[in-house]
């Protein structure tokens, strides 16, 4: 009963824990037939200078030709619902955020991959993302 979770959500690393100073993306290819993906940023702020957040789609893990969304996605803050919208902004001076997207996997483009972008804001800022994956994931035993 305690394996459902982990056989039923796959999780990744999008973005390494890192400061915010300069501007930075990151992509994952998504997982084939996943039924819902959520974006998660956590963020703890330093500083006052704001921190945009915005999902992108990219042709490559290298962020070749990345774009916005195509659409506008839900959005929580702290489990706090929040305007749908492509882009989130962290304007707090100081705190611990949760920032989830939720993303239709079908607004991905086929073969697209998904990822995380920040414009510069502040080495005070600290920031880091993951990709929740909602599939019949089954990990490897070693």
């Amino acid at each position: 009963m305690l394996t459902k979770a982990i056989e039923g959500y796959r999780t990744r690393v999008v973005m390494a824990l890192q400061t915010t100073a300069n501007a930075a993306d990151d992509y994952v290819l998504p997982t084939g037939g996943a039924k819902s993906q959520i974006l998660r940023c956590i963020v703890t702020m330093g500083d006052a200078t704001d921190l945009v957040l915005t999902p992108k789609t990219a042709d490559d893990a290298a962020g070749t030709n990345a774009a916005a969304v195509a659409a506008d996605l839900p959005i929580y803050v702290n489990g706090v619902r929040q305007t749908d919208a492509k882009a989130y902004t962290v304007a707090d001076a100081t705190g611990n955020f949760i920032v989830d997207f939720v993303v239709d996997p079908a607004i991905i483009p086929t073969g697209k991959y998904i990822g995380m972008s920040y414009g510069n804001s502040n080495a005070a800022n600290l920031m880091c993302a993951t990709i929740v994956e909602d599939v019949a994931y089954k990990p490897t035993v070693a």
